[in-house]
């Protein structure tokens, strides 16, 4: 049976005109009933006709998510443990913050990018994650708040980008006005640079990017970004004026802090020419540790440093502290477990 949440709503509208024989807008109805009031019974959806409610419920279904475990951190971060169908296991993070509430979205079982700075990739890579798996991250993590969910960012485990056609999708569907109605601006897409997919996005999806670039030199983006031996610098350089040229977009770039690695001045520096003339701006965030990892945290003295060096030079940059880092659920965290 089809699962609607995993259908955008043009899609929905088209399924219930030429299987169902129903009359222009029914179908965006349906949408509207969904992902916008959250009903999830067909029984419920008074506003559709008797008809159109019994043929959806002969030929589709409305999957659910199911959380089984959540754990709050000491600022009021959640992390949440989902159990998929097939008993996968994902997370997610609810951020609270001042007027807004936002959703760290999982995209992937796993992640194949093998990123060392991130306890994700150290799993390895199970499956791409549905559309519909995606929305229901959304779903279930709403019910736990009485306080709108405000921002998505597809940050969770997996790259976006190598599930592009599910991700695709699920832009749509948090952005389509009979869908979530997100503004764009309030859902992000988090990348560690696959350029021509960064180069395809500009054109189909409308949503804002945010790209893990936490290295100036080839050499060393090699050694902590397996991605940059396929995708160097110069060309991801490349593929981000493209999608900043077609879409009149600013981009966020995201650089990781490791001391001794990639935080001198030098460093910040070359930041600044690589990035030159890219409507950008820059989130510095603190390494994050997890037992094992072969980096470690740079002093804050260090950070702020950097920040100034970037912000003397009339860059945007901001020093982000990492939320939840005492539950595991901060920035590389990740990895589908709990702590013991």
């Amino acid at each position: 049976m089809l699962d609607l949440k995993g259908l955008t709503p043009s899609e929905i509208e088209r399924f219930c005109m030429a299987e169902l024989g129903q009359k222009t807008g029914r179908g965006l109805a349906v949408a509207r009933q969904l992902f916008g009031k959250r009903i999830e019974d067909l029984d419920a959806m008074k506003d559709l006709n008797r008809p159109l409610r019994a043929g959806l419920a002969s030929r589709c279904r409305i999957s659910s998510l199911a959380i089984e475990k959540r754990e709050q951190a000491e600022d009021g971060t959640k992390k949440l443990l989902y159990r998929l169908e097939d008993g996968n296991i994902i997370e997610g993070v609810l951020i609270p913050g001042p007027g807004r509430l936002t959703l760290c979205v999982s995209t992937q079982v796993g992640c194949a990018s093998g990123c060392g700075f991130c306890l994700t990739g150290s799993g390895g890579f199970v499956r791409n994650l549905t559309t519909a798996e995606m929305v229901n991250q959304i779903f279930a993590a709403a019910k736990l708040s009485p306080d709108p969910i405000t921002n998505i960012v597809l940050m969770g485990t997996g790259e976006p980008l190598s599930n592009y056609d599910a991700v695709r999708k699920f832009a749509e569907i948090a952005t389509d006005q009979h869908g979530m109605g997100y503004s764009p601006k309030k859902v992000t897409l988090s990348t560690c640079g696959l350029a021509p997919m960064i180069e395809k996005m500009a054109g189909e999806m409308d949503l804002s990017l945010a790209v893990s670039l936490n290295a100036t030199t080839d050499e060393v983006r090699d050694r902590i970004m397996p991605v940059n031996k396929t995708y160097p610098l110069a060309r991801l350089m490349q593929a981000l004026h493209y999608y900043c040229d077609k879409t009149g977009n600013t981009v966020t770039i995201e650089y990781v802090l490791f001391k001794g690695v990639n935080d001198s001045d030098e460093d910040a520096h070359r930041l600044m020419a690589l990035l030159k003339g890219l409507p950008c701006m820059i989130n510095l965030l603190m390494f994050n540790h997890f037992q094992g990892a072969p980096f470690e945290r740079p002093e804050e003295e260090r950070v702020y440093a950097f920040r100034n060096t970037l912000l003397n030079h009339g860059h945007v940059a901001v020093v982000r502290n990492s939320r939840g880092k005492d539950i595991h659920a901060a920035c590389g965290q990740l990895r589908a477990g709990y702590p013991e």
